[in-house]
């Protein structure tokens, strides 16, 4: 009784809209009418001014923690008033004397991602290295992207993984978790909304794009996950077989121009500067296999690592934000590749047993491959060079 009493009024502390109501009393207008056509705070801003948005926002950060401070003293239980929380989110969204037309709920689920947050600083589920990449990362992106829904897409998820891999599963974490996948959920929307996440085509670094080839990048990771978890002979035959495959098609279309002619037709297999070379996927699959071969297992699944998600970062942000030119890439798409280096890294160390400040000049070191025009393509180079500073400084230091 007592959870359906708290979750009633958490839904009725949560379709109290400070934008609807600002809009009627300053003027006489109905907020969803004008601007953006959302009951929040930023189009509050937009409409009606600094003060009602600064009141609107202060208002609808408070609703869930609110709505959740009455279901406790009333009695209920944590998950009855972390419930509670949950449907002042509804509340806002769906406020039932606006026809269940509301804001999206963005500003209250903001306010107890922080309340989780302090639970879970106060019991030690984020260490102080966990603390210092999230924030290297919420830097280096509000300066690439310069928009903030878009550093939530890259960070809510990292945090997640944190407390993911640091935290116990119950109450606090689940709960963290749903509110951490609704805001991701409303930053998709909005960014898919305005075409933000569309990549610029047009770009000098975008004209070769093809988007399969990026999007399926981050699963190679599977190799390295296999790596890690069976013997290096069984994982030698697995990616010397997927290489050998991608070789043989590579060699093959090199030497018969015809059968080269019929595959880039399509131009949705090959770029266009692969029409008399080895493609990057075969030359990323040359240097993965070497690596696993000739460095020990956590060196070589680090420098492995640092490519596959240093270049998926790299190709996305750079196309899409790069602003400033060093020499055939850009300052913002070498900063996401490095930040990714850190974090995939990073998340790796959770399962390996390795140097940390070699793994971090090996990051360095994998970013200034990528950087600096060397004439190999960095999709062989980077592991092997990064993987080969790291093999020398663990046997001069480790």
């Amino acid at each position: 009784m007592f959870c359906l009493l708290a979750i009633i009024i958490g839904y009725l502390i949560g379709s109290l809209s400070p934008s609807y109501i600002f809009g009627r009393l300053l003027k006489n207008i109905d907020i969803r009418e004008h601007g953006d056509g959302n009951a929040g705070t930023v189009n509050t801003y937009k409409v009606l001014g600094f003060v009602p948005a600064f009141f609107t926002a202060l208002i609808d950060v408070s609703k869930g923690l609110l709505s959740m401070f009455i279901a406790k003293k009333l009695g209920a239980s944590p998950i009855c008033y972390s419930l509670a929380g949950l449907s002042a989110i509804g509340g806002h969204v769906f406020p039932f004397y606006l026809k269940f037309k509301g804001g999206q709920g963005v500003a209250t689920a903001v306010g107890m991602l922080l309340y989780y947050l302090f639970l879970i600083l106060k019991n030690g589920w984020l260490t102080i290295s966990d603390l210092l990449i999230l924030t290297i990362v919420v830097i280096s992106f509000s300066y690439i992207t310069r928009k903030g829904e878009m550093v939530g897409l890259v960070v809510l998820p990292l945090f997640g993984v944190f407390i993911f891999l640091n935290s116990p599963l119950d109450r606090i974490t689940v709960f963290l978790g749903i509110i951490i996948i609704y805001i991701i959920f409303i930053a998709l929307l909005n960014l898919t909304k305005t075409g933000f996440l569309k990549l610029n085509l047009d770009s000098d670094t975008g004209k070769h794009y093809i988007p399969w080839r990026l999007l399926i990048r981050p699963a190679a990771i599977l190799l390295v996950y296999f790596h890690l978890t069976q013997e290096k002979k069984t994982s030698l035959y697995l990616v010397g077989g997927v290489t050998l495959f991608f070789l043989l098609i590579d060699t093959v279309r090199l030497i018969y121009s015809k059968f080269n002619v019929l595959l880039f037709k399509t131009r949705e297999i090959f770029k266009s500067k692969e029409y008399k070379k080895f493609s990057s996927i075969t030359l990323f699959l040359i240097a993965c296999f070497l690596s696993f071969l000739l460095f020990e297992r956590n060196i070589a699944s680090l420098a492995v690592t640092f490519i596959i998600f240093g270049d998926f970062f790299s190709k996305y942000f750079g196309m899409r934000f790069g602003r400033n030119k060093i020499f055939e890439k850009t300052l913002e798409g070498s900063i996401a590749f490095f930040n990714a280096c850190l974090v995939g890294g990073y998340v790796l160390f959770h399962f390996i047993n390795f140097s940390f400040s070699i793994f971090i000049i090996g990051a360095l070191v994998a970013t200034m491959v990528e950087i600096l025009p060397f004439g190999l393509d960095d999709n062989f180079s980077v592991s092997i060079v990064s993987g080969s500073i790291m093999y020398i400084l663990k046997n001069l230091f480790g």
